[in-house]
């Protein structure tokens, strides 16, 4: 029961202070946890900060079975600048996991190493990520979106 309120608190948290940027964006994402071998899909905001950073919390559902597994991530990357559409960028963040089968759960906390590109500054801007969840549970994550 105590995880379950850390992680609405983690949510909400990451979720309040991005609202009160004018500039937040929604996004949907999908992609494979390597190491479950398994698909996921998830949604995120995307908020400027600063120029060049840019905080990034997300919500990832992986399709594993039996079971459940999803993560909650307050992330932040820095856009490196270009002059093309390709924007590249790195970053970190906090990631929470919560892995429940059966009788079993589980609610691990861990650093999230992030990098990715983005190719577009459009109203719709597809982008593909490679993430490293490292925590009691490492995992890899690859995957992609795109952001309205």
């Amino acid at each position: 029961m105590k995880s379950k309120w850390l992680l609405t608190f983690a949510l909400l948290a990451a979720l309040s202070a991005v609202e009160a940027k004018a500039q937040t964006h929604f996004g949907v994402r999908g992609g494979v946890y390597m190491d479950q071998d398994e698909g996921f899909v998830g949604a995120h905001l995307l908020a400027p900060i600063q120029r060049n950073w840019v905080f990034t919390p997300n919500f990832e559902y992986v399709f594993v079975e039996p079971g459940s597994l999803f993560t909650i991530n307050a992330d932040l990357h820095y856009d490196f600048p270009s002059r093309s559409n390709a924007i590249f960028y790195l970053g970190g963040g906090l990631g929470i996991s919560h892995f429940s089968f059966e009788d079993f759960d589980n609610t691990d906390a861990g650093l999230n190493v992030l990098t990715g590109v983005s190719f577009s500054r459009r109203p719709v801007i597809p982008f593909i990520q490679a993430k490293v969840l490292i925590g009691d549970n490492t995992q890899l994550i690859l995957g992609g979106g795109l952001t309205f």
